[in-house]
């Protein structure tokens, strides 16, 4: 049992295994339930494996960016004869709680920039959570690209944060990775807790992993010193841009038709959008360039 929570000191070996080409349950709406605790679709964490303790580390929350639910994690203490810590480990591979090594984890072809979602973020002392992806060949003997987010500082409020995936490798990838931590692998604090939704990989042309409901158009990709934005929709929107740390630098009313907006004053740049209706609900995101 004590090797349980040694997981994520260890190497990671990974098996390609899956099917997929897009993140699962995203925005954690489907949970399956279990003895004594409820796990999200198509992730994996410990819950099955300390539950009998009385320990849920992953739980779901209603306190959501969009929809019904969001990710919950919080770092546990386990008591005797263990005593030590529990991270909320939870990943799109299978926990082998045998050989101490995270298995499989999702098919995927696609070369994205990044990967960007919703986070909250209460820690205790100093201690960090994290998403990291990994982008790799089918025997996970390479690393094609990898992308890590860390939140060092408290986030009472959800805030998009935005990765960009760095890549070592020409080859399209055959396999991705993620785990999602409320504590530091190596130091974890009990009662640090972390809150995820709304996952996707985000690509330059606009075009993202989740095929967004609805066709928003914007252009032109690069842009200098104006971009336009076709609205679909019989309503305004509110249009969000985050740049590639994840900090807000603008957010505005689209009406209907075509919206232009002055971008002069943006650095040249990656930038992440998204555009919501009047209920926050993701209608749908994309990312454009800034060349001067």
């Amino acid at each position: 049992m004590k090797k349980l929570f040694t997981l994520i000191l260890l190497s990671i070996v990974i098996d390609f295994s899956a099917n997929a080409q897009a993140l699962p349950n995203p925005g954690f709406e489907n949970w399956t339930a279990g003895s004594g605790y409820d796990n999200p679709n198509n992730w994996s964490t410990l819950n099955s494996s300390t539950s009998f303790l009385g320990i849920v580390t992953v739980t779901k929350s209603t306190d959501a960016h969009s929809g019904t639910y969001s990710l919950r994690g919080e770092t546990k203490f386990i008591g005797a004869p263990f005593n030590q810590a529990a991270p909320a480990l939870v990943t799109t591979g299978t926990i082998n709680t045998t050989t101490q090594l995270i298995e499989g984890g999702i098919a995927y072809t696609l070369r994205p920039d990044s990967v960007a979602g919703w986070m909250k973020y209460a820690p205790v002392n100093i201690d960090t959570g994290y998403i990291e992806v990994l982008l790799m060949n089918a025997n996970a003997t390479d690393t094609v690209a990898r992308a890590r987010f860390d939140q060092p500082v408290a986030a009472a409020e959800w805030f998009r944060f935005s990765a960009p995936l760095e890549y070592f490798s020409s080859a399209n990838p055959e396999l991705s990775r993620v785990i999602l931590l409320p504590s530091s692998g190596y130091s974890p604090v009990v009662g640090s807790v972390v809150q995820f939704d709304d996952l996707e990989f985000v690509f330059t042309t606009g075009i993202d992993d989740n095929r967004a409901k609805y066709s928003f158009t914007v252009y032109p990709n690069p842009a200098t010193e104006e971009l336009f934005i076709k609205n679909p929709l019989a309503e305004t929107a509110r249009m969000q841009v985050y740049d590639v740390t994840g900090k807000k630098v603008n957010e505005l009313s689209v009406g209907l038709n075509t919206t232009r907006i002055n971008i002069s004053t943006y650095t040249s740049g990656i930038y992440l959008y998204t555009f919501t209706d009047n209920n926050s609900a993701i209608l749908h995101t994309g990312k454009f360039a800034v060349t001067r």
